[in-house]
């Protein structure tokens, strides 16, 4: 079964590259450049999780939305980024160096995560 991923990413080239990544292994895909049409998308749509990176514009703002809204605040928010492997901050996220590591995410229990 198919999980829904929001792709967050400002770079099309990058965004485009991401989602086709994601389909390839069999998830279904959503995409947004930035925290406010992220939080839209998620709004109205079952999301597995939401992958991004740190040099988004919006990354800060996206996490706090996150962690602050009350339907959304159960899905985990996933980074690959192979220059940042250590990341310590409130919400949960999962910072990863490829898309390998994905698959054990979305596998592990969650609410939202039935999506």
């Amino acid at each position: 079964m198919s999980k829904t991923i929001l792709v967050v990413e400002d770079v099309d080239e990058i965004s485009s590259q991401m989602c086709a990544i994601l389909r390839e292994k069999g998830h279904d895909t959503l995409s947004a450049t930035n925290a406010g049409e992220a939080i839209q998308i998620a709004e109205n749509n079952p999301l597995a999780m939401i992958l991004t990176d740190l040099d988004l514009p919006t990354f800060d703002s996206l996490v706090e939305q996150v962690r602050l809204h009350k339907d959304l605040n159960t899905i985990p928010i996933a980074i690959i980024d192979i220059n940042h492997p250590n990341v310590n901050v409130e919400h949960r996220l999962n910072v990863f160096s490829d898309f390998s590591q994905l698959d054990a995410l979305l596998a592990s229990p969650s609410p939202r995560n039935q999506a």
